[in-house]
This record gives structure tokens, C-alpha cells and sequence, in this order.
């Protein structure tokens, strides 16, 4: 067997890819061991991995933020489905397993249809009553034997000669618990990752990054939903199926492995797992009490460990960490000066940047653009004309409440007005959704930053180039295994630290976003949309909460970004910033222009200086 996957010259990934062989092998040395234990022994651990599968494709969708309860219905569909065919087809047990797993996948993406229109409680009463419904029907039907249940089909042992490999059915479910793990891993360390936490955070987030979260959404679901219906499947072999395995405590059950363990973790829904399938038959009490302790269990952990096992494990972890990194001397995490990163960044941005497109056309062109939110009668943007040029700072000012963020918000996509056009480089997007324009290079930041503060600085960073990066969803599920996703990923990274010694945070790469200061988040969220070499930059009061110093930086970087070629857009409240660093500036008051023009003129208007400046 080839290993050509592992790494070469960097001792962290072969420490990393070591680490994943060694793992591999013990647990083959486990299945063996298993496959000759006794019946007992095989029938509980085999059960606690089969809900160890389930509990896995219920994390994949906990990462988006959803909390789904269909996995025991779509864990009934997968194993009454190999059961039913297998007893009056006589299909082979391994030719129903992808029948099982594209049924389960079916229902998984109409689920997940359900999240767009619905979320939060509404989206997993829904899939409650999801499981609800298959769990009656599978009750009341006599082709899958009511309350009685069914036999499973008998999965075939070892050739002769084989023998000595023990029991075929233990080899059976743990590879597909290792298929699970490996699954669950993939899609952590891959660039999709960082997307589905922002979908979870902040949806508006990852759609400006250029992540088409609708899609991703039903991929996800699709792809939980096929792995709780090959865990249906190797279910169906362990004997009985009945309704009462099916039934919506279950459904509670397996989000409780879930959040026990370590929501977003790998392992940790395997621990939840093994806990809630063993703890019952090594301690004999009562159903009732036993959910009473469950249910006392999964208070305890939402309140005083929110982040479940590994979360806990995981903070002493970083303690340890830290206390050991105070004895130690900080090293720069970079290569080079910030001058020579940003200068070779200079020549990138350049390099993205349509030169035609500059002489022909102007940047962004908004004309007679009028919107109002739902009901209202007074229109938040009338009749606006706004017009930015490349290679300039446009400013864009205004009283609160005069139509400056919802025209970015226009501009961006995000919302779509009520009349009027907006064209890009002389192309009209007014009914292009926000992800087209983030993939023709129109970024833009937030007024409060929209970062996922669980994430790193430079993983932040790597969603602005989701776009650059052609089927990050496709190869997610394999992505450490596949030379072209980790080639992918290497370049990423590498752009995400350009980016933030660029904008002058390269000292805080591997910080979570949780623990760096303001400042530093803002200036995060800016490399976030400078990473892709963008052409037209939407910046909603970059400069909110810093100080002197810092804002100072930030004008220092604009004006590089302006000397690339890229369209900077500038909505901010401090006047002697604006006039001091924008080329034009358009001032909007009760959502119209008061005046628009080079920022010396607008500067010394009467009209301006009245409603804006106070003078």
C-alpha cells in the first residue's frame, strides 16, 4: 500500500499523518479483538457503534447550526428498507446498501429544504415530526410487521479458510463506524468547514464570502441523511427490527450523544455514544430513571460544560498550553517583512484587477435606486444615483438612519431594490443574488464584524477565497485524502497569511477570534476580503472601536489597496477621516443624495455642511 499522502519536509504534518496511521491500526487491532469477543460483548459494543454512526450525521448538521430529530426515522427507513427488500426480493445485503443510503439521502435533502424555510425551534419540531410519522407507519403496516417488528437479513460470514478473522459482521459495522469518523474528519479539516460554522454564526457572512449556503445546506443534509441510512442498514443485521428501536426518544437520545460528548468534535459524539448504549445495561434501573438521569445530564453539560466532553478536555488542553507557552519566547509565525508580504500582495491585487474594465466602464453605477423595508411607506433609499470609479476611495456619509448601509447592502446583494439598476464593470447585477457578486469580486465587511469567533484569524481569512476554489464541496467528505484538496488548502493558508500581514495582524494568525482584541478583528475582517484580490470593496465603518493609532493603519491600507487599481467604498462617521483619505464622496440624508462629487467640493458645500457637519 502506498503512502505517498503523507507528507514531506514539514515535521507537524508528519507528525499529524503518523498520528492518523497509528490511530488506523489500533483500531484494526480493536475490530480484531472484537470479532472474537464474546456474543454479548459484540451485541452492546456493536449497538453503541451503530448509534456512534448516527450520532456523526447528526453533528454534520449541528455544525450549520440546525438541531435535526430525524435520525431516527431516517435510521427506521434505512433498516426496515434493507429488511422488507432482502425478505421478498432476495436482493443481495450489499446491493441494498446504497438503496438504503440514496432513500435516506433523498429524504435528508427534502429536509434539509425544510431549513430555508424554517430554522431554529420551527426546523427540528419539523424533523421530530418527521420521525413521528415514520415511526406510526412502520407501526400500523403488516409488510413490516407492526408492533412485532421483522427479522433482519443474515449478512454472510468469511469465506472458508477465513475463520481465523473472527465474526464478519463486527469487521462490517466497524468499518462503517470508521467510514463515519473518517467522513466527520474530512469535512473538519477541509475549507468547507469554516463555511458551515458561518452559516451557523452568521449566514450573511459566508453568502458575502461567495458560499452558496442553500446548496451547501442540502448537500450537508443529503450527506448526514445517507450516513444515518448505512447505519439503518448494518442495523438490520443484528436481529429484530422493531418500532419501539425507531421511536422519538431515540431521535432525543442521539442528540444527546451529541451534546454529551462535544457538539463539532469527531469524538466526542462517539463518547456520547458509547455512554448512552452502555451505561443502561451495566446499570439496572428503571426506564424512567434512567431518563431522568440522561435528561439531568444533558442540563449539567449545557450549563456548567456547553462545549460537552472533549470541550472540557479540550479547555484544560489549552490551559496547559498557554501556561506552557508563557515559558516560552514568542516566535514570529512569518517569513519576511510585512513590507516585502505587502508588497507582493500589491501585485496580486493588481494583477485581479480588469485594467479594461477601468478605462471603459466605472466600477459600481447605482441609478434611480429606490427600496423600503416590508410595509413601511416611507422609502429607506429614494431615486438614488451613486457612481464609483476604480482605483479610488468613494466615501459614503450621512446621518444615522439616511440609507448608507442599505445602499451597501443593494450594492452587495443582500437585499434587492425596489426599482432602479446596479451595474458592476457595466454589467447589471440588481437581480443577481450576493454570491455572484462575491464571484465577480465585489466583497464587502459588516458594520458590527461578522467573524466565527471559534475559528482562528487565518481560518476567517481562507473564506474569502471559498469562491477561488473550485468543488470544496464535492471533496469535503475526503478532502485530507485527496493531493488536490491539500494542495488547495496550502494555498489558502498561505493567501490568508498575506492577507493579514498585509493589513498588519499577522501576529495574530492562530489566535481564535475570540481572543484577540477589537482591533484586531477588524483588521481580520478586512484581510477576509482582500484575500481573494477582489475589485470593488464594501467597507461598512471599518474604523468602529479603534484607536488613533490603528486608524491611521487602516488608511495607510486603503490607500494601497486604492494604488492597486481596487474600487474602495467607504461608509464611515469620522468627517476628517473621510475628507482626508476618500478621492469622491456622496453624502445621503433621509435617503436621497444631498450631494456627490470630488471630496474637496462636497467638503465645503452649504448643504453638507448644514446636515451633516452641523455647521
Amino acid at each position: 500500500m502506498s503512502l505517498s499522502w503523507l507528507g514531506r519536509g514539514d515535521p507537524r504534518k508528519k507528525g499529524r499523518q503518523a498520528s492518523v496511521v497509528a490511530f488506523v491500526a489500533l483500531y484494526v487491532v480493536a475490530a480484531f479483538a472484537l470479532a472474537h469477543g464474546s456474543l454479548f460483548g459484540q451485541g452492546l459494543l456493536l449497538t453503541a457503534a451503530v448509534f456512534a454512526v448516527l450520532a456523526l450525521s447528526v453533528n454534520l448538521v449541528a455544525s450549520t447550526g440546525l438541531y435535526s430529530l430525524a435520525s431516527a426515522g431516517l435510521f427506521a427507513v434505512g433498516a426496515y428498507l434493507t429488511a422488507i427488500l432482502s425478505a421478498h426480493l432476495g436482493l443481495n445485503v450489499f446491493v441494498l446498501l446504497p438503496v438504503s443510503v440514496a432513500a435516506c439521502a433523498v429524504f435528508g435533502v427534502v429536509l434539509g429544504a425544510l431549513s430555508l424555510r424554517v430554522s431554529g425551534i420551527y426546523f427540528t419540531i419539523s424533523t421530530f415530526i418527521f420521525t413521528l410519522i415514520v415511526n406510526a407507519i412502520v407501526s400500523i403496516l403488516g409488510i413490516t410487521g407492526g408492533y412485532s417488528g421483522l427479522m433482519g437479513p443474515i449478512f454472510p460470514g468469511f469465506p472458508s479458510g477465513s475463520g481465523w478473522l473472527g465474526t464478519s459482521l463486527a469487521w462490517l459495522i466497524m468499518l462503517v463506524l470508521l467510514i463515519a469518523i473518517a467522513i466527520s474528519w474530512g469535512v473538519k479539516r477541509s475549507a468547507l468547514y469554516p463555511i458551515l460554522l458561518a452559516i451557523r454564526d452568521s449566514e450573511p457572512l459566508a453568502v458575502a464570502m461567495g458560499a452558496r449556503t442553500s446548496k451547501i445546506k442540502l448537500g450537508i443534509f443529503g450527506l448526514s441523511a445517507g450516513l444515518a441510512g448505512t447505519a439503518g442498514w448494518a442495523f438490520s443485521f443484528l436481529g429484530i427490527i422493531s418500532p419501539g428501536q425507531f421511536a422519538w426518544g431515540v431521535a432525543v437520545n442521539i442528540l444527546a450523544m451529541v451534546v454529551l460528548g462535544g457538539m463539532n468534535t469527531t469524538v466526542g459524539p462517539i463518547l456520547g455514544a458509547a455512554f448512552i448504549s452502555i451505561f443502561p445495561v451495566y446499570v439496572n434501573i428503571s426506564p424512567l430513571l434512567q431518563e431522568i438521569i440522561f435528561g439531568s445530564l444533558f442540563v449539567i453539560v449545557i450549563v456548567a460544560f456547553p462545549q460537552g466532553l472533549m470541550g472540557l478536555i479540550s479547555g484544560m488542553g489549552q490551559q496547559a498550553r498557554r501556561a506552557f507557552a508563557r515559558q516560552q519566547k514568542p516566535a514570529s509565525e512569518t517569513e519576511g517583512s510585512d513590507e516585502a508580504d505587502g508588497t507582493r500582495w500589491l501585485s496580486s491585487l493588481a494583477a485581479g484587477t480588469n485594467v479594461n474594465d477601468a478605462e471603459a466602464v466605472p466600477a459600481v453605477v447605482c441609478s434611480g435606486v429606490s427600496f423600503r423595508y416590508g410595509n413601511s411607506s416611507v422609502r429607506a433609499l429614494d431615486g438614488v444615483d451613486f457612481t464609483a470609479t476604480w482605483g479610488t476611495i468613494h466615501g459614503l456619509i450621512g446621518p444615522n438612519g439616511s440609507g448608507k448601509t442599505t445602499l451597501v447592502d443593494l450594492i452587495s446583494g443582500r437585499i434587492r431594490p425596489e426599482s432602479g439598476t446596479i451595474e458592476l464593470a457595466g454589467e447589471r447585477v440588481d437581480g443577481s443574488p450576493a454570491t455572484e457578486r462575491a464571484r465577480q469580486g465585489l466583497m464587502r465587511t459588516f458594520q458590527s464584524a461578522r467573524l466565527v469567533s471559534s475559528l482562528t484569524c487565518r481560518s476567517n481569512v481562507c473564506m474569502g477565497l471559498y469562491s477561488h476554489v473550485s468543488k470544496i464541496g464535492v471533496r469535503a467528505p475526503v478532502w485530507p485524502l485527496l493531493r488536490s484538496a491539500r494542495r488547495d488548502m496550502k494555498w489558502m493558508e498561505e493567501r490568508a497569511l498575506a492577507a493579514l500581514s498585509f493589513v498588519g495582524a499577522a501576529e495574530w494568525t492562530s489566535k481564535q477570534v475570540a481572543d484577540v482584541p477589537h482591533g484586531a478583528v477588524q483588521l481580520t475582517q478586512l484581510a477576509a476580503v482582500c484575500v481573494g484580490a477582489p475589485r470593488v470593496i464594501l467597507l461598512d465603518e471599518p474604523l468602529a472601536g479603534l484607536s488613533p493609532g490603528e486608524i491611521e493603519h487602516v488608511g495607510t491600507v486603503l490607500t494601497l489597496l486604492k494604488s492597486a487599481g481596487v474600487c474602495v467604498i467607504l461608509i464611515e462617521h469620522q468627517p476628517r477621516f473621510v475628507f482626508a483619505l476618500c478621492d469622491e464622496v456622496t453624502v445621503l440624508n433621509a435617503g436621497v443624495v444631498v450631494a456627490s462629487g470630488a471630496a474637496g467640493d462636497v467638503r465645503v458645500d452649504a448643504r453638507v455642511r448644514e446636515v451633516y457637519l452641523g455647521q
